[in-house]
């Protein structure tokens, strides 16, 4: 007997034969075929005798069996052991582990993902996740990690694909998407953090780097691709962070030496000359000039 409405089951199992008939299904068989078709199902049949892969919330395995000579495929749709499967999902996080990421690398489970040429690879490293470790301690740094992976979770849609890659770092794969629809999830993710972390009373800083199918197809080569600007991006950060430095010291020297001038004038300063106050005035123009510049 079939289940009428789809999603009644959390394990769903269809049977199709050699022409990529439905033969038996635990659910309608319309919603059947058409749940095959969404989870490109039968791009996958031929492949060999046992196939694995996720979609969204769902797991896909495809077991070819021979019967009397005859080719069948046994089909289970599990949207239970997405999310309970302990191997490869990250437990401070939710998201996918290193370990689904090895096997997807190496071909053991499929995404469907990669069987388009269009995807996008986001690389993303919290870069103040020591000095929380050092100064709040680790349990502080765990609950850093889970709101940059929540934030994750919160910016991508269901066919995307967050991976905790290892420590601090995440991987974020986008389906069908190009480098700027790559660029605004990334501010996406930006700002959930920082939503998120507010809401702890919490300071989250990240940098990211973006990899596109449009230059790159492998894998690793996309990583390596997505590190390389995520480093850049970095050093850009440390950059800035020198020159607002600079910035500041100027503007604390200009306010020492405006300060000193304005007790020359007033008469505050016992021993003053007018040479004196010249120089003064003529340091101060230059570093304002200079300040001025280096804003």
């Amino acid at each position: 007997m079939h289940k009428e409405r789809y999603g009644t089951e959390e394990i769903i199992q269809i049977v199709l034969n050699h022409e990529n008939k439905i033969q038996y299904s635990s659910i309608n068989n319309g919603e059947a075929y058409n749940h095959l078709k969404k989870l490109h199902i039968f791009d996958r049949l031929s492949e060999s005798s046992y196939v694995q892969f996720s979609y969204g919330k769902r797991w896909v395995t495809i077991n070819k069996i021979i019967i009397a000579n005859q080719k069948y495929y046994v089909i289970t749709i599990d949207s239970n052991n997405y999310k309970c499967s302990k191997l490869l999902i990250d437990s401070v996080t939710g998201l996918y582990n290193r370990n689904y990421w090895q096997q997807i690398n190496d071909g053991s489970i499929y995404h469907h993902l990669y069987s388009k040429k269009d995807f996008s690879l986001i690389f993303i490293d919290i870069d103040n996740l020591k000095e929380i470790n050092d100064t709040f301690g680790h349990l502080v740094g765990d609950k850093a990690i889970e709101i940059v992976g929540q934030a994750i979770k919160n910016s991508i849609r269901k066919e995307d694909l967050g991976i905790r890659y290892g420590g601090d770092e995440f991987i974020i794969l986008l389906f069908n998407q190009h480098k700027k629809a790559a660029k605004r999830v990334t501010e996406r993710v930006r700002r959930e953090i920082r939503k998120l972390a507010v809401e702890q009373g919490m300071n989250i800083q990240i940098s990211a780097g973006i990899a596109c199918t449009d230059c790159l197809v492998d894998l690793e080569d996309m990583i390596k691709m997505a590190d390389k600007n995520l480093y850049r991006e970095k050093e850009k950060k440390k950059e800035q962070k020198g020159q607002n430095n600079e910035v500041n010291n100027l503007a604390k020297e200009i306010r020492e030496i405006r300060d000193e001038l304005n007790r020359k004038i007033d008469g505050k300063s016992k021993i003053f000359t007018s040479t004196e106050i010249l120089e003064l005035s003529q340091k101060l123009d230059k570093l304002i000039v200079n300040y001025l510049g280096k804003k």
